[in-house]
């Protein structure tokens, strides 16, 4: 697998790939150590084996590995609702480890749980030229029509998953095979926007890591290079490849599991190296964003399925895309949980309690909550939309239908002179000067490391503000909630016609700790304004299409404006501490570099005044 190193002194992906290996190894893999199972065995198969497995055929020929597992309960003429759960990951270890186990639990609430391979991954036969690509999309609607036909089906067929299975489970629900609700655990709404791309700036660091090890584990290879298993290679290996691969009940020598990955075309990291706008394709033929549930929004709103949406503040852009999912889709009901927990809900990542990994709420109570909605849909109960979402550094959840909430207030603090935020009018002329740290970095526990289960863990950004280009304001009066998607507006020119800014907005407290709220980024060639109808979604403000048409590179010493939402977050801003917003052209080691040597002027005077916008609402105690 080809590895690149990004310019200007970035850390190199391969570093952090050692980094993260182990990591990711034991969340994607979900394996644990088990008895090897010969080749052409069925006896020996390992607790967590399917009830049944078998290939079922697509429209188009293309057949899937479908597991299902049955209530103990169940018995002859006996009808059931299905679960239906779409991996790439591998059927076993999915039903064995995702949600921590839990999966199993939904057998004694009567349900059948389906776990599918999807097409061109692991055990599944066919192409894999895109993730989540429109043969895989059109797939759902045989599989959500076969589940309903099943003798033992009450005709209810639900959909869940986190993550990667989630992204399946909400484009399901644009399916007009008609899924009766869906329980999607952080889903990446756009994947551009969202995960691989966010502001258009690549994120080389997970496309590479994530496209290289699945790459790996569909062509039956080991994640681990100490242990170089080989299941295409070697039928010997395959069952020591278990719970990822599993094959199906008449596929017992892994043969035809096998002749698929002989034949199977696959996309690479490098297919996408160049598709740096939402509209590129790859040289794989797809564009990032069509591999998105928000590319099927209006197949969406006609379903009008209901869903339980779950997110986190410090998720990648799990919750933006969450919540542009609520403000898109008026007319479909959506129960929404933002949480500050890791990507796996497994582990507290509020940045105002440094020393408390105890996830709120905790994954049983998150996985009550995921059950009463499926049981209050089983029974034909509403579905009321509401956002439920986490407070940091207060520690607890305050609800709204409406986002940003209907009470608060925009509030501009304009970039003054010393580094400072005001809230007073700009009255005089001035610009500060910044010569770009490439070397600057948010670090290796981020926003953007959960993903691959490294939580986010950002610590005082003291000595890292120390590096960038920071505005501070007066201390708060009072205790304020600071509840919405803020925004950026910057004037300024480059030294080069590429530059891409970071903005990190912080808490600082009475003893100087700067503590993590969120952030922003945007390649500043993308600054064009778009109105609503260019759009393909509700997006954060000011949007932008991101389309290559709209690129409009800078001239060196050229004064232009930029401006760009962060991603939203709601934070306690108490009584005596500050705001501030920091502004870097880097994030080494995560995501790639634009305008190397680059030197910034920011203009805050009358007719350019530079700003920082937020939400803001007098605190109040639930």
């Amino acid at each position: 697998m080809r590895r690149w190193r990004s310019s200007g002194g970035q850390e190199s992906i391969s570093r952090r790939r050692m980094v993260q290996g182990a990591v990711l190894a034991a969340v994607l893999t979900m394996s644990v150590p088990v008895p090897a199972m010969a080749a052409g065995t069925v006896a020996e198969r390992p607790a967590g084996w399917s009830d049944r497995s078998y290939y079922l055929a697509m429209p188009d020929g293309v057949e899937l590995a479908v597991s299902l597992w049955f209530p103990k309960a169940m018995v002859a003429g006996s009808r059931h609702p299905a679960m239906l759960i779409q991996t790439r990951y591998g059927r076993a270890g999915l039903f064995l480890y995702g949600e921590g186990g839990r999966y199993a639990r939904l057998l004694d609430e009567g349900y059948v749980v389906a776990v599918v391979d999807t097409r061109g991954s692991t055990s599944s036969a066919g192409d894999r030229l895109v993730e989540l690509g429109p043969e895989e999309v059109r797939d759902m609607d045989s599989l959500i029509t076969h589940l309903r036909e099943q003798p033992w089906s009450d005709g209810q067929v639900f959909a869940t998953g986190v993550s990667y299975m989630a992204d399946t489970a909400d484009l399901a629900t644009a399916s007009p095979a008609g899924l009766s609700g869906a329980v999607i655990r952080q889903s990446d709404f756009d994947a551009y926007l969202n995960l691989f791309m966010p502001g258009g700036i690549s994120n080389d660091f997970m496309m590479e890591l994530w496209g290289g090890d699945t790459l790996l584990r569909d062509y039956g290879r080991s994640l681990d290079p100490k242990a170089p298993l080989d299941c295409m290679a070697r039928a010997a290996d395959c069952a020591k490849l278990w719970p990822r691969l599993q094959p199906t009940d008449e596929d017992a020598d892994f043969s035809r599991m096998r002749a698929a990955m002989a034949v199977r075309r696959h996309w690479k990291p490098d297919d996408y190296r160049a598709a740096e706008f939402r509209d590129d394709k790859g040289t794989n033929g797809y564009s990032m964003f069509s591999s998105s549930p928000a590319s099927r929004l209006t197949a969406i709103a006609r379903q009008k399925v209901p869903v339980q949406y779950w997110a986190s503040w410090m998720d990648a852009g799990t919750a933006d895309g969450t919540l542009a999912r609520y403000r898109s889709l008026p007319g479909v009901p959506m129960e929404v949980w933002i949480t500050a927990n890791s990507h796996r809900g497994d582990h507290l990542s509020d940045p105002f309690l440094p020393d408390d990994a105890t996830p709120r709420p905790g994954p049983d109570a998150q996985w009550q909550m995921m059950t009463r909605f499926l049981a209050d849909r089983r029974a034909g109960k509403p579905v009321s939309r509401a956002i439920h979402y986490y407070v940091l550094g207060a520690g607890t959840y305050r609800t709204t239908a409406d986002w940003p909430p209907a009470d608060v207030k925009r509030t501009l603090f304009h970039f003054a002179p010393g580094n400072s935020l005001t809230r007073d009018p700009v009255t005089s002329g001035g610009s500060d000067s910044y010569t770009v740290d490439a070397s600057a970095t948010t670090g290796q526990a981020t926003r953007w490391t959960t993903q691959i289960g490294a939580p986010a863990a950002y610590g005082d950004r003291a000595a890292a503000d120390a590096r960038l280009l920071t505005y501070t304001s007066a201390p708060f009066e009072q205790d304020m909630e600071l509840v919405g998607t803020p925004s950026v507006r910057l004037f300024m020119a480059s030294r080069t016609g590429d530059p891409a800014f970071f903005a990190y907005l912080s808490d600082v407290a009475p003893d100087g700790r700067v503590t993590y709220l969120t952030e922003g980024l945007f390649r500043a060639l993308h600054r064009k304004p778009a109105p609503p109808g260019d759009l393909p979604y509700a997006q954060s403000a000011p949007a932008v299409t991101y389309d290559r048409a709209d690129a409009a590179p800078l001239l060196p010493g050229q004064m232009v404006e930029v401006a760009f939402p962060t991603f939203p977050v709601a934070a306690l801003i108490a009584k005596g501490h500050r705001l501030r917003v920091s502004l870097a052209g880097a994030d080494a080691g995560t995501f790639r570099q634009h305008g190397a040597g680059d030197v910034w002027t920011i203009a805050r005077t009358p007719a350019q005044p530079s700003s920082l916008s937020v939400d803001l609402r007098p605190w109040s105690a639930p």
